[in-house]
């Protein structure tokens, strides 16, 4: 556990104090020049640094956490006093020529606002199902374009989210047991904890996985995935089947339970062509259908050799 917090922290470190130093830079010179741009440019970024943070949560030693919201804190505190302290004048709208209409003197009374909030965001959640085959019309996805995805509490489900149609910024997934897992590239980070017999088929820039056993893992990444507490775990590229020609592979696997210079006994790589598995690309609607593919699907409850 040292050597995985030492590792993550220290990488997490150098992006948030850089992203901390520059906000706090940017803060400083808007007191002397502050424009409404300016502090909704400040105020959005100053949220996408607590969600950097709220996405490392779990991956942290507990010291360093509280430090860095403590500066997360702070730099609100700093943004709501530099908004409270600025003249309502340098926020109005330019004045029209006086007119005698008291309606149209209502109208012209300037009203200090900030421009509207990026294209929506939103944090989706898919939990507690049991037998169930899951696609993306399950999830309240509305109008938004980008999204955190928190997968828990699955048994015995196959999710096929490949067509999803909005961006998914990082997956959270948590407590899953005999599913299959067919997910797309997403721009952002995979974190996932307690999954016993499961396949997962994903494409990230990063992959941590925690206390799982039985797990095949078909993935397109471009840093090496980082284990812990895991057992039995099976590594292969991205199918080429679900789109993943040009998608590189796993290149090495970094279990932070074996820190010795022989091979880990967790995990071990394999090659999907060989075993061919036939993807559950369609919607299955009763149990049966759902467990009769699992079946085939499946890694051996029995020790991967």
């Amino acid at each position: 556990m040292a050597e995985t917090t030492w590792s993550f922290s220290q990488e997490f470190q150098i992006q948030f104090q850089t992203a901390h130093t520059q906000l706090t830079q940017r803060v400083d010179e808007a007191k002397s020049n502050l424009t409404t741009d300016g502090l909704s440019e400040l105020s959005l970024d100053l949220a996408k640094l607590a969600k950097q943070l709220a996405d490392a949560t779990g991956s942290l030693p507990n010291y360093a956490q509280r430090q860095y919201e403590l500066q997360v804190k702070s730099l609100e505190k700093s943004l709501e006093d530099l908004r409270g302290s600025v003249p309502k004048s340098k926020f109005s709208f330019k004045r029209k020529a006086p007119v005698t209409s008291s309606t149209s003197v209502a109208q012209s009374a300037p009203t200090p606002s900030l421009p509207p909030p990026e294209p929506a965001t939103t944090n989706l959640t898919l939990s507690s199902y049991t037998r169930r085959y899951i696609s993306h019309t399950s999830l309240p996805i509305d109008n938004a374009q980008t999204s955190d995805l928190a997968i828990s509490d699955l048994n015995q489900c196959i999710v096929n989210l490949l067509s999803i149609p909005l961006k998914l910024s990082a997956l959270h997934m948590r407590n899953l047991v005999d599913t299959v897992l067919l997910l797309p590239e997403i721009a952002g980070s995979v974190l996932l904890h307690d999954l016993r017999r499961c396949i997962v088929v994903v494409g990230c820039h990063q992959f941590r996985m925690h206390t799982s056993s039985l797990v095949d893992i078909h993935l397109s990444i471009s840093s090496n995935p980082i284990i812990e507490h895991c057992s039995e775990l099976r590594f292969s590229s991205y199918p080429a089947t679900l789109g993943g020609q040009d998608k590189p592979g796993v290149l090495a696997v970094q279990d932070f339970s074996h820190i010795k210079p022989t091979p880990s006994p967790n995990w071990k790589m394999f090659d999907t062509n060989s075993i061919m598995p036939q993807w559950p690309l369609e919607v299955l609607e009763t149990e049966n259908e759902v467990a009769e593919q699992l079946a085939s699907l499946l890694p051996p409850k029995a020790p991967v050799n």
